[in-house]
């Protein structure tokens, strides 16, 4: 379960693994489609009493290590069967077609000019270092949360940074957010590479700040990483989870930065080891939480 004996985790690798968590009962389903028409799958760990998170993984295609470190974490509540007061979605790969591309180029897309268009953006039949989803938008600035004012946004079409024609103009962001809406989850954790950081802010006054900032430095305690603020950086998952929703929403930056990209996968045993039961302890803290408020009658806080 804590190693991996392929070379990179693929999209097709993915499809087996939610196969074989189908074998054992546990629900599987999609979260929506990419731009090429490929399944954005989940895996549902937990109890349906409307108490959930989601995690999600590799939105930047070269990251597709959170992929695999996604579907572990998965894993490992199944097999250890812990204490759970919710439900989990965990969404290993946001961006297949991103994951894909980076992994095996051009080869697999049936479109000539989209083949063409890309090769021109890449300038080069290497794209492993692809962080962009298929049609060139970096799915984590193209969220509705104060959309194309980064410092780093683009405006056209490329590897990293280029927001998209409008907010949600990605079939996988629009998936994400829709299947995030409907399930009104109480945190959301989003699995980066690389950096050992934790990005927890997003404008955020009062309580709310407070609050998000005691669960931020729990994660810290529990994984090692150090907390950042997040300045200058817009348009992604979690600040539109932050923003819209009103949620806690964490961005979790693992791995060494002493390591380039593509990340190695032998350090991924280390990755698992810090975060292997991070969900599950967040996602009970904050459902008993709110139950302590709501005896209280200062529900509302939350």
């Amino acid at each position: 379960m804590y190693c991996w004996g392929g070379d990179l985790f693929s999209y097709s690798n993915l499809l087996e693994e939610v196969q074989n968590f189908c074998k054992y009962g546990i629900e599987t389903g999609i979260v929506g489609e990419s731009e090429l028409h490929q399944a954005i799958p989940y895996i549902f760990v937990g109890n349906k009493n409307g108490k959930c998170m989601i995690v999600q993984g590799a939105i930047h295609a070269r990251e597709h290590l959170t992929a695999l470190l996604v579907v572990n974490l998965a894993k490992f509540l199944v097999k250890y069967n812990p204490s759970m007061l919710g439900g989990i979605y965990f969404v290993p790969m946001v961006n297949p077609d991103g994951v894909r591309l980076c992994q095996e180029g051009v080869g697999f897309i049936e479109d000539k000019q989209r083949k063409s268009n890309l090769l021109a953006i890449n300038r080069s039949t290497d794209f492993s270092l692809w962080k962009a989803n298929a049609d060139g938008v970096d799915l984590n600035v193209n969220f509705d949360a104060n959309w194309s004012e980064g410092k780093q946004n683009q405006f056209y079409k490329g590897s990293q940074n280029y927001v998209g024609k409008h907010p949600l103009s990605a079939a996988e962001s629009r998936a994400l957010v829709e299947f995030t809406q409907r399930l009104n989850p109480l945190v959301t954790l989003s699995y980066h590479l690389k950096g050992e950081q934790i990005y927890w802010d997003f404008h955020q006054k009062g309580l709310a700040r407070h609050r998000d900032r005691r669960y931020a430095n729990m994660l810290s305690a529990y994984t090692g990483y150090q907390l950042v603020d997040s300045q200058g950086s817009v348009g992604g998952y979690k600040d539109w989870c932050i923003q819209s929703l009103g949620i806690p929403a964490f961005t979790i930056e693992v791995g060494a930065d002493c390591y380039p990209h593509p990340f190695p996968y032998h350090q991924f045993n280390t990755i698992f080891q810090q975060n292997k039961d991070l969900p599950r302890k967040l996602l009970n803290t904050i459902i008993r939480d709110k139950e302590q408020l709501a005896d209280a009658g200062l529900a509302d806080i939350m």
